[in-house]
């Protein structure tokens, strides 16, 4: 009985990491992460701001982009199984989160959330951008990439604010919260530069500087890129 069972687990698990490889390595990958990125970031973003929302509803989405990044971070079950536990303790810790020690946990979840993103863009590159994969792929690939770089500095903002509160100024009656980092966050990337929500502290001065100098040259580099490769194509004999 126990190598029965032992058997069906191993089959268990052979086939979740099959279909897991399958998932992101198939042409549904970067569709499937975008879809996931567009709904937390421009419908549960606003909703959370408009104050509909729960702030648990945005935490509970962005732990499924970690729990989904698992799969292509590692291919070992334990892994997988700690980076979920980790998404799932920030949520209980951020409906916790006013003791001490909660907050030395979010911050290193947000660090290890920041890692992982990274990494999921670097894949993300190196799996769709490529000459190989098909167009729709390629900018279905290259705008998931573009929104993670967003996202990753978001979680970057709450950091510095979790350790310096008051490292951002923001407009009266206003909320300062993961929303409207991220909204910050995405300003910044695209370079808009409204001013309604300010960085006071140094080190998130700095953060929004790297932040729009990564978002411009990823624009000229991509699109450099691409008219680079067509021209190539379109002199082809």
């Amino acid at each position: 009985m126990e190598d029965k069972a032992f058997y069906r687990g191993a089959w268990m698990q052979s086939q979740i990491q099959k279909v897991s490889v399958q998932f992101w390595v198939s042409d549904r990958g970067p569709y499937a992460l975008l879809a996931l990125l567009v709904f937390t970031l421009f419908i549960l973003a606003p909703l959370l701001s408009a104050r509909m929302v729960a702030p648990v509803v945005l935490e509970i989405a962005f732990s499924l982009i970690l729990i989904s990044g698992a799969f292509i971070v590692s291919s070992r079950l334990s892994i997988r199984l700690i980076t979920a536990a980790v998404g799932i303790l920030s949520v209980f810790l951020r409906l916790l989160g006013t003791s001490v020690t909660g907050k030395m946990i979010v911050a290193v979840d947000s660090l290890v959330s920041v890692g992982m993103l990274s990494c999921f863009a670097f894949l993300m590159a190196w799996h769709f951008l490529g000459r190989d994969r098909a167009a729709g792929q390629r900018i279905a690939g290259a705008v998931t990439i573009y929104l993670l770089l967003g996202l990753i500095w978001s979680r970057l903002y709450q950091l510095v604010e979790l350790v310096y509160p008051g490292s951002f100024r923001i407009q009266e009656g206003e909320v300062l919260n993961a929303a409207s980092l991220s909204y910050f966050s995405f300003v910044t990337l695209a370079t808009l530069g409204y001013g309604d929500i300010a960085p006071t502290h140094i080190i998130a001065r700095d953060l929004a500087i790297l932040e729009a100098i990564t978002g411009q040259l990823y624009l000229v580099i991509l699109i450099s890129s691409l008219v680079s490769e067509r021209s190539s194509t379109a002199n082809m004999p």
